[in-house]
């Protein structure tokens, strides 16, 4: 008796060994699947970005598979280009997506995702480059709000606040909302009049999903931008 328990325990050991290969397996040729669509889809909407990664989340993938639906598929994209505020990583998570494997075997599947949502964080020197504030440095300040210091042509050594927003669901607009110079090289009147000058929209890149952007928040790290999505598919 104790010799078959101990047979038995190691079938199904390796039975579960097996089934969790099987089930990796079955995850990264559909990971693979995806993210060669969405890389053509992407191709096809002429957005510009390094071959997307994908990784599917949920284990096990194989209960997935069956329902045909998966819990969620996070998507990576590097080096989001256009517009005058580059993305250098654009996160994104797909939830509830259906497609069935079978579909994305023979190439007819086209996964629909219920919501998506991404991310993405823009160093503060990216933001000063592509707003053109030469000799200004930006720092967080607030959840919108970030801190203006540095030397600018004609005036000299400045400091102060700036606000960012989203406009239009597409452009992120900085606009700085105080200034001051040094104790006594300059009026305060140029100064508010070089203030007002200071206010830049910028553009981002053309984005994938349908994406629109939501939030932006200025965390020590840089501009964290949000996105979201409803009822996508994604490739």
């Amino acid at each position: 008796m104790k010799k078959f328990l101990t047979v038995t325990a190691v079938l199904l050991v390796v039975l579960g060994v097996l089934v969790a290969v099987a089930d990796r397996a079955g995850a990264h040729f559909a990971e693979r699947e995806i993210a060669a669509r969405v890389s053509a889809r992407m191709q096809d909407q002429g957005i510009t970005s390094t071959p997307p990664e994908v990784e599917i989340q949920g284990f096990p993938f194989l209960t997935q598979v069956a329902a045909g639906r998966y819990t969620q598929i996070d998507i990576t994209m590097r080096d989001l280009k256009g517009g005058t505020l580059p993305l250098p990583l654009l996160n994104v998570a797909a939830h509830d997506v259906e497609a069935e494997l079978s579909q994305l075997m023979d190439g007819t599947a086209r996964p629909v995702a219920a919501r998506v949502d991404g991310d993405a964080t823009v160093s503060y020197a990216s933001l000063v480059e592509a707003s053109g504030l030469t000799g200004i440095t930006l720092t967080s300040a607030g959840p919108n709000d970030v801190r203006v210091s540095g030397k600018v042509p004609l005036i000299g050594e400045v400091t102060g606040t700036a606000e960012v927003t989203v406009v239009d669901g597409s452009h992120v607009r900085l606009r700085v909302t105080s200034l001051k110079g040094a104790a006594g090289s300059i009026s305060q009147t140029i100064l508010n009049t070089y203030k007002d000058r200071l206010a830049v929209t910028l553009t981002l890149p053309k984005l994938p999903f349908n994406l629109e952007l939501t939030d932006v928040q200025t965390e020590p790290t840089g501009l964290v931008v949000s996105f979201t999505a409803k009822d996508v598919e994604l490739a």
